[in-house]
């Protein structure tokens, strides 16, 4: 019987946010700063015009609670020069195997599609920047 129910669950308790899993989904979290699924990631992170910084994270992943207001400080004083974008990586493991991302929080600065530098752990917004602008050859606004 548990078996029979683990079987159900399954077909309907996971089952049920098929929209956000099977289709491109990018979310405007603020001032140059958006949520992507994996499916949205190459359009949004691969793709882009402009430089982007990734911040890969999980809703449980304490220290990326706490690094997620200098995120988004930094994504303002970038604006039209650098995107921002994060990802939940436990609704997208293929992009942490793609760019071999073990630990979160992970910063990933990509260029014409290419990861320039992955920062590992909860980053300083001086640290943060510093890369940005070492990485990208630009300055805050």
């Amino acid at each position: 019987m548990m078996g029979l129910g683990n079987f159900i669950k399954g077909l309907f308790g996971k089952g049920a946010p098929t929209m956000s899993t099977s289709e491109p989904v990018t979310e405007t979290i603020n001032t140059n700063l958006y949520k992507v699924n994996s499916l949205a990631f190459e359009q949004e992170v691969v793709k882009a015009e402009t430089p982007v910084v990734v911040d890969c994270f999980a809703k449980w992943c304490a220290p990326c609670k706490k690094m997620a207001p200098m995120f988004e400080e930094v994504a303002a004083e970038y604006e039209n020069q650098v995107k921002f974008v994060i990802i939940d990586l436990d609704k997208s493991k293929d992009i942490a195997k793609q760019y071999h991302v073990v630990g979160i929080p992970t910063l990933l600065l990509f260029d014409k599609g290419e990861v320039k530098e992955k920062l590992v752990g909860n980053t300083t917004k001086d640290k943060l920047k510093a890369s940005i602008e070492e990485v990208f050859k630009i300055k805050s606004e």
